[in-house]
């Protein structure tokens, strides 16, 4: 009987899955908390699967977006399900490599936080991605404009700019990341005390605040109805595709509507949904814009009076996708490309930065004193983790992954902080990633409903800026003048892209505009030069995140400000105290 008894426990354990699962009324006073399990505590293989569910949905909707973003630049269809596949099995390897903490022999570094710590891909490389992408692949015949493998094929004339296909210049992006990647695998050997001197609350705020801004612009054009048809919305009526089968307008109300209905979704869930929905009100609200768009219908009717009943959800792309893939089905020409460099090197100390505050965040809501020697090497193994995992994520054709910072939410509602759940949420990643239908099902999301899901997923980015700008000493005067400065220009340059570059005019040479033309005269090497303070500048997140930087080590504190780079050292009995109050 005991080893019947001990077998259940393995197996099945005595949670209480109401705490769980238990949708509360949100007229009902006061939530009930499920049972707290530590990091190392061992769980039932129900619990551990459970929980691991838990994190990867939330995660899956972050994962897939990149990808998605980057690949709507003119990818093949095959492609684009492979880069969804990829994304997600890439997640999973660095995910597991992030909480098992492996240590360097012969040193006293280690790889990994040690925590349950997940990663995903990384927003802040997507429109460093797509700008260069959209750069490289601009060609021209007799100075009109025509795409590399379609319309370029007619042409008698010589063709005239960069003319590669969007897969090569996507190749150009991981070569280069291959390279820069050093920067981060470098700085975790600092100190974090030093780096959180050099970038602190107020530099990483304002650079999410910015990232998450030019994130909504993507995510409100998709929501219109497609990124290519908002941008020609001005100048041509080019009809949105994307959609299945309906062709409309950009900004058509058919569009707005389906994208609301995964608004209103996450709202039901935040009202009504138990802890286990709300952890996943993301998936919830997709998968509900996906019920609604495959069960609507669109009439089109034509001159003639003949009308055709058009689907929002086709499922060609699914019968047609394989059951199995893994990486390397699919492979892009590595390359390098010297003017995004600097953006990309600034875009993993935004990352660096933000890895750093994910395990703060971590550390806390697992109940784990962020201070003293445990938690600076749970620090450095973190930092450390996104590069090498950020360079074997470039090796399997994926842009950079990151700590993701939605999952410190799961950790805060399940309260299970137990590396066995992560260890969990990693198979079932590398399941979603291996199973080709499940890649093949995201790419049959509509433009619209994946524009009303990503608009919610990047305004938590941008109130996670307003967060950690906040933190620490706050936005006394000092602060606020830095992120006054920073995001004035950032914010503005993301509006208004023609201040600094107007690529749309100019299809012989990139970057051209009124603010620095070029002259013919130029070395390739200067030309080059030019082209990255172009791209730094054209890029929202990237200069503001510069100004920031510039300021926050020239300007004075005044006298009763704390320094920013000086955190109060706290005792372990404080954050006890803080833990007992928020309970």
């Amino acid at each position: 009987m005991e080893k019947g008894g001990t077998w259940k426990r393995r197996i099945i354990g005595n949670y209480n899955w109401g705490s769980l699962c238990m949708p509360t009324p949100p007229w009902k006073d006061g939530r009930s908390l499920p049972p707290f399990f530590g990091k190392d505590e061992k769980l039932s293989v129900l619990v551990a699967v459970v929980m691991g569910l838990q994190h990867a949905l939330a995660m899956v909707g972050g994962i897939i977006t990149a990808p998605l973003l980057i690949a709507m630049l003119g990818f093949k269809p095959e492609n684009q399900a492979y880069l969804v596949s990829a994304a997600l099995i890439v997640a999973a390897v660095a995910s597991f490599v992030q909480i098992v903490q492996l240590r360097i022999p012969g040193t006293r570094y280690v790889i990994g936080s040690g925590m349950l710590s997940v990663m995903g891909v990384s927003f802040s490389f997507v429109p460093i991605s797509q700008q260069v992408i959209s750069t490289l692949s601009k060609c021209a015949c007799a100075g009109v404009p025509c795409t590399v493998g379609g319309t370029c094929g007619a042409c008698a004339g010589p063709l005239t700019g960069e003319c590669l296909t969007p897969e090569a210049a996507y190749g150009k992006v991981l070569g280069t990341v291959l390279v820069c990647c050093f920067y981060q695998i470098f700085v975790s050997f600092v100190p974090s005390r030093v780096l959180r001197r050099v970038f602190p609350p107020v530099v990483t705020g304002t650079c999410l605040v910015l990232l998450g801004s030019a994130l909504i612009g993507a995510g409100f054009a998709n929501w219109g109805g497609g990124i290519f048809c908002s941008s020609q919305v001005l100048t041509t009526k080019i009809p949105c595709s994307g959609n299945g089968e309906v062709v409309l307008a950009f900004g058509h109300r058919v569009y707005l509507g389906l994208g609301l209905v995964v608004f209103f979704a996450i709202i039901f869930a935040e009202l009504f949904g138990s802890p286990f929905i709300r952890n996943i009100e993301v998936i919830v609200g997709l998968l509900v814009g996906m019920i609604v768009a495959s069960s609507v219908h669109y009439s089109s009717c034509d001159e003639t009076g003949t009308c055709k009943s058009l689907r929002f959800v086709t499922g060609q792309q699914i019968s047609d996708a394989k059951w199995i893939t893994f990486l390397w089905v699919k492979r892009f020409p590595l390359g390098f490309y010297g003017p995004a460099v600097l953006p990309i090197l600034f875009a993993f100390m935004v990352t660096t930065m933000e890895c750093i505050g994910d395990i703060t965040a971590t550390a806390e809501a697992s109940q784990l004193e962020p201070v003293g020697e445990k938690f600076e090497k749970s620090i450095q193994g973190a930092v450390l983790a996104d590069g090498i995992n950020s360079f074997f994520s470039a090796l399997a054709t994926i842009t950079p992954v990151t700590t993701y910072a939605q999952n410190n939410g799961v950790l805060s509602l399940s309260r299970c902080a137990s590396r066995y759940a992560g260890y969990a949420c990693c198979v079932w990643l590398l399941i979603l990633g291996i199973v080709g239908k499940f890649a093949a099902i995201i790419l049959t999301i509509p433009n619209c409903v994946l524009g009303g899901m990503t608009t919610f997923l990047f305004t938590g980015v941008v109130v996670s800026g307003i967060h950690v700008l906040n933190l620490r000493e706050g936005l006394n005067r000092r602060n606020r003048f830095i992120a006054i400065m920073s995001i004035g220009v950032g914010m503005g340059v993301t509006l208004v892209p023609a201040w600094v570059n107007i690529t749309s005019q100019f299809v012989d040479y990139p970057f051209e505009g009124n603010f620095w033309p070029i002259n013919p005269s130029w070395s390739p090497a200067f030309r080059g030069f030019r082209d990255s303070i172009i791209i730094v500048m054209s890029n929202g997140f990237s200069i503001g995140g510069f100004i920031a930087v510039f300021l926050n080590l020239i300007l004075p504190f005044d006298r009763n400000d704390a320094p920013s780079g000086i955190e109060e050292e706290k005792t372990p009995v404080d954050y006890m105290d803080k833990k007992h109050v928020e309970l």
